[in-house]
């Protein structure tokens, strides 16, 4: 009996010891976002120069669309001290499998950078490609689904480079 306690020990130790290599591993970031969804599960993230941007905080997703316009983003909060936000503005029409271009005058997209020692705000008429599409909009259940990318620069800040947007949103009407 001594001999099999003793064996299941020693296999516990081994076992637990085991170094996984997958914890090393570094993932694809595309992979860290969240799926595609059209359901309205309030999902936003993308990558920012080759990051993940992913909410995770459902409060720091929001959308209005008032009026023929459309208002929406996400903000995620690494630390008291640091935020990144995205945001979009498009004014109507809006439809499902069209895509819009960011540097038209309905059609806008921007991102701001907040950290302990500097304050990156890329204004609407700081972007300068990209293109959001619609995959949803469903007016009877206050959803918006769809894809975006888009490039920004400003002075003082490194260019952003937003790729592999997807989010899945309710809005307030």
């Amino acid at each position: 009996m001594k001999k099999i306690l003793t064996a299941i020990t020693l296999l516990i130790i081994v076992f637990a010891g085991c170094n996984n290599d997958d914890d090393n591993t570094p993932q694809n970031p595309v992979s860290q976002l969240p799926p595609p969804t059209q359901s309205g599960e309030n999902t936003f993230g993308c990558l920012i120069n080759g990051e993940p941007f992913v909410v995770r905080n459902t409060n720091n997703i929001s959308a209005i669309y008032q009026e023929g316009q459309l208002q929406f983003g996400a903000t995620v909060e690494a630390n008291s001290n640091s935020d990144e936000s995205v945001s979009f503005n498009l004014v109507n029409p809006l439809n499902v499998n069209q895509t819009y271009n960011f540097n038209n005058n309905s059609y806008y997209a921007g991102y701001s950078k907040l950290t302990e020692n500097s304050i990156c705000n890329y204004g609407f008429e700081d972007t300068y490609q990209g293109s959001i599409k619609f995959t949803k909009i469903d007016t009877q259940n206050f959803i918006i689904a769809g894809t975006f990318e888009f490039s920004t620069v400003t002075e003082g800040c490194i260019p952003v480079e937003i790729t592999n947007g997807r989010f899945d949103m309710q809005y307030i009407p």
